[in-house]
């Protein structure tokens, strides 16, 4: 079965991969933050965003995956 990837969802994957990549560092910034650091990371604030960024772009390629690619009964 060949499944239809409009040019809106390929474009989405292709922000799922550069926002997966910010997070990753940011990820890492912090492990290295937290060896030196006793106080709070500071840029929680922007993991927060990005972490809920990367969710909201998840849930929409989800809904355009679905609806593209429904089973016809």
């Amino acid at each position: 079965m060949e499944y239809i990837i409009t040019s809106e969802m390929e474009e989405i994957r292709q922000l799922i991969a550069q926002t997966a990549a910010k997070r990753n560092v940011l990820k890492v910034e912090m492990e290295n933050w937290y060896e030196t650091n006793n106080k709070r990371f500071d840029r929680t604030n922007e993991l927060i965003t990005v972490d809920s960024t990367l969710s909201e772009l998840d849930s929409h390629y989800k809904r355009l995956w679905d609806y593209h690619n429904k089973k016809v009964s």
